[in-house]
């Protein structure tokens, strides 16, 4: 019986993708303490909401750093040791994180966590690209982001139940998940860089190269504007339910509804998106996600807000697995560490940036003016990514543009 290019496929991904997709699970599962963090700051340290919010800010900005440092040491190095070495230490420091009490002594532990918890991911999928073919990638890619979602879904009702009896348990756990990540890889992750791409061709290779590729520096500034809207639901759209009346126990109902779509939905759009060129993809996207954001501007109730939540995690489904699939086929052999960590850096700025930009707009012109924004910022990079199309024809089979 001919199977049905609808269903989702687990068939055929090589034994590589599914250590990674394991530990994925497995670290994504014991993510705990970012969901509590705030709480812990303020309740069990004692810090203030400005000494907490500086804390925040450290992590976020080792972040920053994480990502390209990742790719580039892949590149350099192999995949395993950068790899390996990142979810060790990334554990122990999670760990010391949950130990130490000076306010100076957090903040250099969380902008170390940061820088270490965000150098794996950019080398993770610098493998999935070199064991994945091309035409398996956007299935490959959307299992992968299945899996962080799992995680993700299961993660915060878990971590509370641990933070109600031990805030230390909850900082080991997650940190232990982690390192275990590490030494899973270790065990069971062959060194997958191609044999082409030589340590003295990584290391000839110039950042220069990179930036000199328009059309993947393109990707990486419309990545980055339409994160811009897509982070507003972590601090805008809670803020504009509050000022309409919206309790903290349905907002946090709201917030279920995205894993559990993703969770429910994310194997799917690997074969919607799998013979379909990733620019056109990421195009309507990106109109998802701004049309579910541009709803909020008129929400004044839970049904209408839900509306929203619910097209804005469509245009996620589709725009993570096809963007990273994008990426894949654009890098080189020897760069393709330090794209993907490009590519997640285009990402991990907009997070910093966007609740300051939000805030500012919120409060300089009002809610509904920042959702009409979001709008507009998501249709424009939806034109973006359509203006890209031409210039791919070169490289993409033309049955998939």
């Amino acid at each position: 019986m001919r199977r049905s290019r609808w269903l989702p496929d687990f068939r055929g991904l090589p034994r590589a993708f599914w250590v990674l997709f394991a530990g994925t699970l497995l670290n994504r599962t014991g993510g705990f303490v970012l969901v509590f963090l705030g709480i812990y700051l303020t309740e069990v340290r004692g810090l203030t909401p400005a000494e907490a919010g500086y804390v925040v800010a450290a992590y976020g900005c080792g972040a920053l750093g994480g990502a390209p440092l990742g790719g580039a040491l892949s590149d350099r190095l192999g995949r395993r040791p950068p790899l390996v070495a990142s979810l060790v230490a990334g554990g122990a420091s999670m760990v010391v994180l949950g130990l130490v009490t000076g306010v100076a002594a957090i903040v250099v532990m969380a902008a170390a966590t940061g820088l270490l918890y965000e150098m794996y991911r950019p080398i993770v999928s610098a493998v999935i690209s070199d064991v994945v073919e091309s035409d398996d990638r956007p299935r490959a890619y959307t299992l992968h982001y299945w899996a962080i979602n799992i995680g993700a879904a299961i993660a915060p009702p878990l971590g509370a139940f641990i933070a109600t009896r031990s805030y230390p348990v909850l900082f080991a756990a997650d940190g232990v998940t982690t390192a275990l990540y590490g030494v899973l890889v270790w065990l069971a992750l062959p060194e997958t860089r191609p044999a082409g791409a030589s340590h003295h061709d990584a290391a000839g290779a110039s950042a220069g190269a990179i930036l000199r590729d328009r059309v993947f520096m393109a990707m990486c500034a419309l990545t980055f504007g339409l994160h811009l809207v897509f982070f507003q639901w972590f601090v805008a759209l809670p803020v504009d339910m509050r000022a309409h009346g919206i309790s903290t126990a349905a907002f946090g109902a709201l917030m279920t509804i995205n894993p559990v779509m993703i969770v429910l939905l994310q194997p799917w759009a690997g074969e919607v998106i799998r013979h379909r060129s990733p620019l056109p993809v990421m195009a309507l996207a990106s109109v998802l996600v701004g049309v579910g954001f541009v709803l909020n501007a008129w929400a004044g109730s839970l049904p209408h807000y839900v509306v929203g939540v619910v097209l804005f995690t469509f245009g996620e489904i589709l725009f993570a697995p096809a963007s990273m699939s994008f990426v894949a086929d654009l890098a080189p052999a020897p760069l393709r560490g330090r794209y993907q960590g490009v590519f997640a850096f285009a990402y991990t700025s907009a997070f910093a940036a966007a609740p300051a930009l939000g805030g500012y707009l919120m409060t300089a012109a009002g809610a509904r003016w920042l959702w009409i924004a979001c709008l507009i910022t998501g249709c424009g990079v939806s034109a973006g990514f359509l203006l890209l199309c031409g210039r791919r024809r070169d490289v993409l089979p033309l049955e998939r543009i």
